[in-house]
């Protein structure tokens, strides 16, 4: 039987996280965007723990993140352990009388294993799958330096013949240039962006923070990214964007060749680029984009179970 237990007692036994999404100090830093967390685990068989947020009677992992997902013990739990799991999780949310759960598992390189047996159980038990999102993931560990498609090189080239330079900024002004030409970025395309740079320093206090800022020959501002490091081996892009008046010069690529060296020499095995989708609508170009840049291309889970079995539910991504 599951039950809401206290921090204290929930760290016990799960003192590690499989996502930086999960630890308790990006919860901590979002914490307030939910009514309450609740840790549920099995006091007798503590192999599996599960942090949510209640938002209007709905439990939700993520509440405020990319996804969410479960605590284990290790990634060799036995399949009967998490199938046990997840049929208690539905009598606790049946008997709580609260109106679904939703979770959004990682994506694989984070933790193969225990997502086959997640997913497989969930289906089994009869959870509703949302149609999947298309995940794209870089294996740095097959980077050699040779793209998927020549024209990356040969924008590559173009770039440094330009004299454009690459390089991490770490002071305030320079991190709000970067934040700025993607600012640009997304006005220009007419797309939300999602965080203000305030927010992302905010995050910078708790796990590191890369700011990377490209620059033409007379130093301007034309390329940024924002990426991730709360995780030993798998970096988070957040953002890109470029100069869209420049895009000729290989702003893009060249920023792209040059994070892909920085994470490889410093030994991580994957830059996660996210979705490339919204509630499994795919976005083709984005798609494009990525893969000629060397991503593989998965697929990122999420689950719901209502008591009343209500079919008709449709996930707001952006709740």
């Amino acid at each position: 039987m599951l039950t809401d237990t206290t921090k204290t007692l929930y760290r016990r036994y799960f003192d590690s996280d499989p996502s930086p999404f999960i630890s308790e100090a990006f919860l901590g830093l979002v914490e307030n965007k939910t009514e309450r967390l609740i840790r549920l685990m099995d006091e007798e068989e503590r192999s599996i723990g599960l942090i949510l947020g209640l938002k209007e009677d709905v439990l939700c992992s993520p509440f405020s993140a990319p996804f969410g997902g479960f605590h284990y013990t290790h990634e060799h739990v036995l399949y009967s352990v998490v199938f046990n799991y997840l049929s208690d999780l539905k009598k606790f949310v049946s008997e709580q009388g609260f109106k679904r759960v939703i979770i959004t598992l990682p994506p694989n390189p984070y933790q193969n294993n225990m997502n086959a047996k997640f997913i497989n159980a969930f289906v089994r038990l009869g959870f509703t799958m949302a149609t999947p999102d298309i995940q794209n993931c870089v294996n740095l560990k097959k980077f050699d330096g040779t793209w998927i498609k020549n024209t990356v090189g040969q924008n590559c080239r173009r770039a440094i013949k330009h004299r454009l330079s690459c390089s991490i900024v770490t002071d305030e002004a320079s991190m709000k240039d970067a934040y700025d030409v993607i600012f640009r970025n997304r006005v220009d395309q007419e797309r939300e962006i999602h965080m203000t740079l305030k927010d992302i320093l905010r995050v910078n206090e708790i796990l590191p923070v890369d700011f990377f800022l490209v620059k033409d020959y007379d130093e301007s501002n034309i390329g940024a990214g924002i990426f991730y490091r709360g995780h030993s081996k798998i970096v988070q892009g957040i953002f890109l964007g470029d100069d869209m008046e420049k895009r000729s010069l290989g702003i893009i690529d060249f920023l792209v060749m040059n994070i892909y060296e920085h994470y490889k020499k410093m030994d991580f095995d994957y830059i996660d680029l996210g979705i490339s989708s919204m509630c499994g609508d795919p976005n083709v170009g984005l798609i494009r984009f990525k893969e000629i840049h060397n991503c593989e291309t998965s697929l990122r889970f999420t689950f719901w179970w209502s008591p009343d079995n209500n079919q008709s539910f449709q996930i707001n991504p952006k709740k």
